[in-house]
């Protein structure tokens, strides 16, 4: 951790494209077989473009949620900037118990609703909310940052620890998934920074501020993030 105030940053890249993803299976524990081959070539597109950074803008700490599709796209990132991820637990997405490995369609047709619709009843009774899912995940992203002030930080997730970035720093409410939603590719990088809380108070103090959400400069072409789930 810097002994410094300088701002800092927070790079949250999402997973390449899993095996999960593409036969739309739910991805836990169980379900997760790891990346596919064309996930694994969209996340060392995105490991040599921050590799190319490292030197002049570096990373200072690497974090992964504990899923294979995570871990496998976190390794090749920290084999680019030089760096071991550290798995937090935390960090992994919504807990769907026994819905782990199944076909998505089975699962959400004997549901029953739409889950954006219910962000207090889980899947399937032995799994979590999407209240308590938010609750705990920006509980680790707020830990992680509290360690790394000034620092430049990079959590390899999926589309809901972009999720867990926007409800945490815009206060938002966790039924805002009925009304709106954000879209993640794979391997696309969201970049906060923090900013002065007025540029002519500057000791007012900082905030969370979003200059890039999805970016996928890095892919070759548009067809490096289809079959999005």
């Amino acid at each position: 951790m810097n002994q410094h105030s300088a701002p800092g940053e927070l790079l949250i890249a999402r997973h390449g494209e899993a095996h999960c993803n593409r036969d739309g299976v739910v991805g836990g524990p169980a379900g997760c077989r790891g990346l596919t081959e064309h996930g694994r070539y969209q996340i060392e597109l995105l490991a040599q473009r921050l590799g190319c950074r490292q030197f002049d803008h570096p990373v200072h700490a690497l974090y992964t949620t504990p899923l294979r599709r995570t871990r496998e796209s976190a390794a090749i990132i920290g084999m680019h900037l030089n760096l071991t991820p550290e798995v937090i637990p935390q960090l992994a997405e919504q807990d769907h118990g026994s819905a782990d490995g199944r076909p998505w369609q089975d699962v959400v047709r004997e549901y029953g609703d739409i889950p954006a619709l219910a962000p207090d009843r889980p899947l399937t009774p032995d799994g979590e909310t999407w209240r308590q899912y938010l609750h705990r995940s920006s509980h680790a992203l707020r830990q992680i940052l509290a360690q790394h002030d000034g620092d430049r930080v990079l959590i390899l997730g999926h589309g809901e620890t972009v999720d867990t970035a926007f409800h945490t720093f815009f206060d938002l409410p966790a039924n805002t998934r009925s009304t709106a939603a954000i879209a993640t590719f794979h391997a696309s990088l969201t970049i906060w920074k923090q900013q002065p809380l007025s540029w002519t108070t500057p000791d007012a103090g900082l905030r969370w501020t979003l200059p890039s959400q999805n970016d996928i400069h890095h892919l070759a072409s548009i067809d490096d993030v289809v079959h999005q789930p």
